[in-house]
């Protein structure tokens, strides 16, 4: 039996009500879906392009960068939006069989990278935040606590030597030795002349009282004068006198007007400069990190390129042989300074710095200038007591910060057989400090910002050198990225915008 229906007005006005409100939500449904997965496509942009970084990088110095040449040696930023807006598409459902369906309409229209740093931007900022931060992760909080207070206080005992050093200095050195000799036999001879002049007027008078005089000592047989000895040690080349029996020079030259601290850079895009201020803490890290990462002389280690590169991260020269003779030069006259202290304080060997003072007046005949020769002896036992010092070092072995009696290494009288002794009279202190630890006191009075840069330039020459990539370049090195694209979802235009850096939010 049929039975006919029936709808008044107020129904069709409520049912039609009813299903605008219905098409409105899934409109809004299918609107917020679009910017859903409009976010989804450029953040997975993103992550794919930066999914992309150095391995070898990452392998050897525990750095995350993303290598803007790709591999070429040549900035292509288009190849690098270009991965990005391809993981867009297939996000978006452009060839994904999944999403397809439900991303009907939702077209990628255009877009573009609109921000990006690179590892050398702002004097390396992102590059010495992820070395302190590869250190933090390596050391442990417990690790960096111990390791700051025991270089502070190494770095305090060294400011103090080279302080009371500076007061207690006479100003006399070997430099100055013939000047001062020649200035006291000039008032000796104008004191026996004015004496002649006197002993002359009172025998006029009718004689005089003889004027009692001072014994000098008698001067021994075969005496040498240590200073003139050390005077022309002075004048020999420092690597020759410090570099150990048996080792070689290291050779290697590297073109320093290739590296990044001395080309043009490549600079970010909208990048905002910023000054960096360093914190003790931080400096140490940086210097652990150069320490953990590169060699030095004592390493021995063959790189195919520069050898001494903690040397050259302090110096900053051309050639492994002008690196380590610069900090072989710092080392030699912090020890220097530090080992003048130990006879200034020392009663016993100042007491025997007198005595040959007096024996070298005597053989000079100059009683009067026995005080400028102990200042100068001073000077020259301190230095031939360094060369011992850098000597030891660069053997592999350890000297002491402060000397003692028990660490002193060359006495008095052997001092004008140094060359002879050279490796027979230098000894190591056990309590000492190794050639790398000295490296360390060197690096925090270093300039932070210098040693980043050139420590930007032995991982630039060694990735070239050692590991394979000669087209590497340090500055083409992404930290951040800023991403936007521009979607058509029916006659809506949906832009967004997303930023990535490795190690930090954005």
């Amino acid at each position: 039996m049929r039975k006919n229906g029936s709808i008044t007005v107020y129904m069709s006005l409520v049912f039609s009500v009813i299903l605008t409100l219905i098409a409105g939500s899934l409109q809004s449904v299918r609107m917020a879906y679009a910017r859903v997965l409009t976010a989804s496509a450029a953040e997975q942009g993103l992550y794919s392009i930066f999914s992309r970084f150095d391995r070898k990088l990452l392998e050897e110095y525990e750095l995350f960068f993303l290598d803007g040449g790709c591999g070429t040696g040549e900035w292509q930023p288009g190849n690098l939006y270009q991965t990005a807006e391809d993981t867009a598409s297939w996000i978006l459902g452009e060839g994904n069989q999944i999403l397809d369906g439900f991303s009907s309409g939702l077209k990628l229209e255009n877009g573009s990278i609109t921000s990006y740093t690179l590892a050398t931007d702002n004097d390396g900022e992102a590059f010495f935040r992820q070395v302190c931060e590869a250190m933090r992760q390596n050391l442990g909080t417990y690790g960096i606590q111990q390791l700051s207070e025991k270089l502070k206080n190494r770095e305090n005992a060294w400011d103090a030597q080279e302080e009371q050093n500076r007061i207690g200095d006479s100003g006399q050195t070997v430099e100055d030795y013939e000047q001062a000799v020649k200035e006291a036999e000039e008032a000796q001879r104008e004191q026996q002349e004015s004496e002649k002049e006197s002993d002359g007027e009172g025998e006029d008078a009718g004689g005089g009282e003889e004027q009692e005089t001072t014994e000098n000592p008698e001067v021994p047989q075969g005496f040498v004068n240590p200073i003139e000895v050390i005077r022309r040690i002075k004048d020999m080349g420092i690597l020759s006198l410090v570099l150990p029996s048996g080792q070689s020079l290291p050779n290697q030259e590297a073109d320093l007007s290739q590296f990044a601290s001395h080309r043009s850079l490549q600079e970010g895009l909208q990048v905002i400069h910023m000054e960096r201020e360093v914190e003790f803490v931080d400096k140490m890290l940086q210097n652990e990190y150069l320490l953990w990462k590169f060699p030095c002389y004592t390493d021995r280690e063959e790189t195919g390129g520069l050898q001494c590169q903690v040397e050259y991260a302090i110096a900053g020269k051309e050639s492994d042989m002008e690196n380590l003779k610069s900090v072989a030069g710092q080392l030699l006259a912090a020890r220097e300074a530090a080992n003048a202290v130990h006879i200034l304080a020392s009663a016993e060997k100042r007491a025997q710095v007198n005595a040959m003072a007096l024996t070298i007046a005597s053989a000079l005949a100059l009683p009067v200038a026995s005080g400028i020769i102990s200042a100068a002896l001073i000077g020259c036992w301190a230095f031939a007591e360094s060369i011992l010092d850098v000597r030891e070092l660069l053997d592999g072995g350890k000297v002491a910060l402060v000397k003692t009696d028990g660490s002193w290494q060359l006495s008095l009288e052997n001092l004008p057989n140094l060359l002879d002794g050279l490796d027979s009279m230098r000894k190591s202190s056990e309590q000492g400090l190794s050639y790398e630890e000295y490296l360390r006191i060197l690096l925090i009075k270093e300039d932070s910002g210098g040693i980043n840069s050139r420590t930007m330039d032995l991982v630039e020459h060694n990735m070239r050198t050692r590991l394979g990539v000669p087209d590497f370049c340090i500055d083409q090195c992404i930290s951040s990225m800023g991403l936007e694209m521009n979607l058509r979802y029916g006659t809506e235009t949906l832009r967004i915008e997303r930023q990535y850096a490795y190690g930090t939010e954005v």
